[in-house]
Parts: C-alpha cells; sequence; structure tokens
C-alpha cells in the first residue's frame, strides 16, 4: 500500500501549467522533525517534504498556501537528468487531496 497522511505548513507554492492547460502546483510541506537522541543546538524543528498537486488538488494547495494543512497522497521517486545523464533522484510526495487543518 502507498498512501500517506500528514499535517503541516504549506510553503514555497508554484504554479505551473502542464501541456494541455491543466494547474500544476510544486510546493513543500513543512512537517515537525521527529525528536531523535539529544537535542542540538542547529538542528531545525521542522523539515520540508517536496509536494505536488495537479488540477483541483492544485488549486487548494494555492488557496491554502501559507496555512496549516492535511494531505492525502502517495509517494513517487522521480529523477532528474541533465544533457541525457541522471544526475539525481528525490521522493515526493503527490497529494490527492490538500485541506485546512
Amino acid at each position: 500500500m502507498n498512501h500517506v497522511q500528514l499535517l503541516g505548513r504549506l510553503e514555497e507554492v508554484n504554479q505551473r501549467w502542464t501541456p494541455d492547460g491543466s494547474l500544476s502546483v510544486v510546493a513543500s510541506l513543512y512537517i515537525v522533525r521527529p525528536k531523535q537522541g539529544a537535542l542540538r543546538a542547529s538542528e531545525a524543528d521542522e523539515q520540508p517534504l517536496p509536494l505536488r498537486g495537479l488540477g483541483e488538488v492544485a488549486q487548494s494547495m494555492v488557496e491554502h498556501a501559507g496555512q496549516q494543512v492535511y494531505v492525502e497522497g502517495l509517494l513517487r521517486r522521480r529523477y532528474y537528468r541533465q544533457d541525457g545523464v541522471e544526475r539525481w533522484g528525490q521522493v515526493e510526495i503527490w497529494a490527492q487531496k490538500c485541506c485546512a487543518a
């Protein structure tokens, strides 16, 4: 099963348009970082996760930018290339639902 449920703050919301004219959004979902071991002064309390949405979900993400949101979706690994050479990969959350928390 590939299903995630998260609560976090939606930031860095960037709108894009797909070739067919649909709205696409790339954003960051800032979640509370789990506490593991001794605290360090330089350790961040939050961590951003890459978030993507299409269509109605993308519109909801735009409307809730800067707010605490509840997100449901699935994980997808994406690889990026430059000049045909694979460079890096990351796991992204593809949102299927985004609403105010």
